[in-house]
């Protein structure tokens, strides 16, 4: 990067870092013009932002140099510093450096997190910062200094800079053995640590070996994480010549998805494919003299995939790998596209966890560690980083890591951030304040959602990229099954139908409308037949003429009761549903309740039909055998079971069809906004157990209509056939169903949350 080619926030904190890298050298300085010699030519506002993070860091130089002196023999120090008399003290104050620096930064101007760095520093040695003083040397400052020192659960009171130990990172010649590794190449570099690629001796294995001057207990924490899709860090140690930590990790060579975002990012959305993904790795592998995988079946359905199914995969992996840390009871807090690494097949891992948040909130370092990750950060995370905020880390949960993945897969699915600044920042207070302020703008893809796919990603993206944490996925097992929604484009058209497919169609039609087709179309046809069937057979009643006009006064009678009741019982169970649908279509879940409610709507309507067949049916044999004495016992039996035979047929179709309507049209809206349905499973097998028995019936009770129609030598043979007909129809539209059904089933348990609390 050129040093005076900075406009965007971003490009300022990278030349921070280089600023950083050379402050290390020299720091503590001994004349503050000795800083400004290290400021290229930048925006002022860029200047300003370096400025500030160079003097935190200069800051914390001075008091190790010092606690170094303290420990060292008396002889060795008794020579007088040629310091100004503020510096007499174990502390520098930030006089130090005005009127100086003032041609960048008027000492008016100087921003609240650079003067609470002196505050804590003078804490931290045990000195209590009065606020008068501080009043008298910061008067644009006094009601926030005020505040913050009244206040002293504040998040930022008790942090600790990012990094204690400020002094050069030790440069370990390649080609070396320090401790147990031999240094193989120089992997990268940054203001506080080295990169490199070394060979463990003791294991014989390849390892990256993270050289700092500090190290942390972070270690402990993130070697218990293993996982495909987190880095495993093996270990550190400390060595003495030279002075230095070293942390030795999972080597990975594919390189970042940094890398990836960077080469497809002016190539158009439409011709991004799963190659692209794996010509970034590619690259990686050859620059690291890696072999390239043969006969990898991943690396085979990556190169198939469409941009957005590529997108997909790599968030449901990362969705699992952050569910898991956090289930494990370890936030990441610091996910963006440099700190995710991708192996030679493509699987991303997670690299870098910041466990403790340390130096979150503006302390010494922070901006050079944490300014590309600014842009990355959830709301809340940012409240974290605002010196000014009573917010603390400790308060963070995975909610958090899942919002910045949100970003992260917005990025390389469309080739930037949703949100891009293009003001600098002078200060970190002020660059975490406009990060923050713009998370509330409203954002769109560069081109609308075209396919199933495309539709469902941006659902999950948005989702992901609430301002409120609770309207984001809770788990990463819960993004993760979202994600695999998008991955599986026939279940995406099913959660996200395109306006003139079928089940686009369908979720237009009134449930009402659509409920009264499937329920009343196949009992009415099936009345009509049976009303046919019998009136035939009460008109060849020779023995009692009057048997025919008291037929139709029955029947008239029993049906002005029977389907205006139906009516009334169909509204009552599919009312209910009808609110149930609309309610989704305003974004509200549906919970256990309601969706039992929606998946036993077969069985319901199935039983309503049942039984007002068979109340039909003992009403007419009741009536007639008081009416007639010579309707026989016989007689009435069998006009009994001929209404119950056709109320059995009628009822099987409604069952299927009002349970296919329910789990394959309406569910997948319903379930949309949560996404969660602990019960699925057992859902899932009371409605293969009740689709079976139904499948069985869809076979006997027609065929034991036909058999009896057979039987009848007064009735004729097209009506014989047609019976036959609409049973081998029937038969064949329910086993259609209820494979249907069960191809279905399984998809959703993939992409649903299934797990319970």
């Amino acid at each position: 990067m050129e040093l005076d080619d900075v406009h965007t926030l971003d490009a300022s904190f990278a030349v921070l870092e280089l600023c950083l890298q050379r402050l290390t050298r020299v720091a503590p300085i001994s004349a503050p013009t000795q800083i400004l010699e290290l400021i290229p030519n930048l925006p002022l506002a860029a200047q300003r932002l370096i400025l500030c993070e160079l003097i935190k860091f200069d800051l914390n130089a001075y008091v190790q140099a010092n606690d170094r002196k303290v420990h060292l023999p008396t002889a060795a120090v008794g020579t007088e510093s040629p310091l100004s008399e503020v510096q007499h003290s174990r502390l520098r104050r930030l006089e130090f450096y005005w009127p100086a620096v003032a041609t960048i930064l008027p000492q008016d101007q100087v921003p609240l997190d650079l003067v609470l760095e002196e505050v804590q520093l003078r804490r931290a040695a045990g000195e209590k910062a009065q606020w008068a003083d501080y009043r008298q040397r910061f008067p644009n400052l006094t009601e926030p200094i005020g505040e913050w020192l009244e206040g002293e659960g504040l998040g930022v009171a008790n942090s600790r800079p990012l990094y204690s130990k400020t002094g050069e990172v030790p440069e370990l010649p390649v080609d070396s053995v320090v401790d147990d590794f031999h240094l193989l190449k120089l992997l990268g570099q940054g203001a506080f640590a080295r990169v490199y690629l070394s060979k463990q001796l003791s294991m014989q294995r390849l390892v990256a070996l993270k050289v700092s001057r500090q190290g942390s207990d972070e270690p402990r924490a993130l070697s218990q994480l293993d996982h495909a899709n987190i880095v495993r860090v093996y270990d550190q140690r400390e060595i003495t010549q030279p002075i230095a930590i070293l942390l030795y990790m999972q080597y990975v060579a594919g390189g970042t998805l940094a890398d990836c975002i960077k080469q497809v990012r002016d190539m158009p959305v439409a011709q991004r494919t799963g190659a692209q993904l794996l010509a970034s790795i590619d690259q990686n592998l050859l620059c690291a003299n890696q072999s390239l995988p043969e006969q990898s079946v991943t690396r085979t359905l990556l190169s198939s995939m469409d941009w957005p199914r590529v997108v997909a995969w790599l968030g449901i992996q990362l969705a699992q790998g952050l569910g898991y840390a956090a289930g494990k009871g370890v936030l990441h807090r610091d996910v963006k596209p440099a700190n995710i690494l991708l192996s030679s097949d493509g699987v991303p891992k997670l690299a870098d966890f910041n466990v403790s948040c340390s130096g979150l909130s503006g302390r010494a370092g922070a901006a050079a560690y944490f300014g590309g990750s600014l842009a990355y950060m959830s709301p809340e995370q940012l409240r974290v980083a605002d010196p000014t905020d009573p917010l603390t880390a400790d308060q963070l949960d995975g909610r958090s890591d899942l919002y910045s993945l949100g970003m992260v897969l917005w990025e390389l699915w469309q080739g930037e951030r949703p949100w891009v600044l293009a003001d600098l920042a002078s200060n970190w207070t002020e660059a975490v304040q406009m990060q923050l302020e713009i998370r509330s703008s409203s954002f769109s893809p560069n081109c609308s959602s075209q396919t199933a796919t495309e539709r469902v990603l941006e659902k999950v993206l948005r989702s992901l990229l609430s301002v409120d944490p609770s309207a984001r996925p809770q788990t990463g097992q819960g993004t993760a099954a979202r994600l695999q929604l998008a991955f599986e484009p026939e279940l995406a058209a099913r959660f996200e139908p395109a306006p003139r497919s079928l089940s686009g169609w369908l979720l237009k039609i009134p449930v009402l409308l659509l409920a009264g087709l499937i329920v009343f179309g196949p009992n009415t046809v099936a009345s009509i037949f049976n009303y046919g069937y019998n009136y035939r057979r009460m008109a060849q009643w020779h023995e009692d003429p009057s048997m025919l006009s008291d037929f139709i006064y029955v029947s008239q009678w029993v049906n002005g009761v029977v389907f205006p009741l139906g009516i009334i019982l169909f509204l009552i169970f599919t009312l209910p549903i009808a609110r149930i649908v609309a309610r989704s279509r305003q974004g509200c879940a549906a919970n256990d309740s309601q969706l039992s409610l929606l998946w036993n709507i077969g069985n319901r309507a199935t039983l309503i039909c049942g039984i007002l067949w068979a109340v039909s049916g003992l009403v007419f044999a009741v009536t007639f055998s008081r009416l007639h004495a010579d309707f026989t016992s016989y007689d009435a039996l069998h006009f009994f079971f001929s209404l119950v035979l056709c109320g059995g047929v009628a009822w099987i179709y409604p069952y299927f069809g009002m349970t296919l309507l329910a789990v394959l049209v309406y569910y997948p809206a319903v379930i949309a906004p949560s996404m969660r349905d602990p019960h699925f499973a057992d859902r899932c097998r009371t409605v293969r157990k009740h689709s079976r028995w139904y499948l069985l019936s869809a076979a006997a009770i027609p065929l034991s209509a036909v058999g009896a129609l057979v039987f009848r030598k007064d009735l004729p043979a097209n009506l014989i056939l047609a019976g036959v007909c609409i049973t081998a129809l029937g038969l064949i539209a329910s086993f259609l169903a209820y494979q249907k059904l069960e191809e279905s089933l399984p998809q959703f348990a993939r992409v649903l949350d299934v797990e319970k609390n």
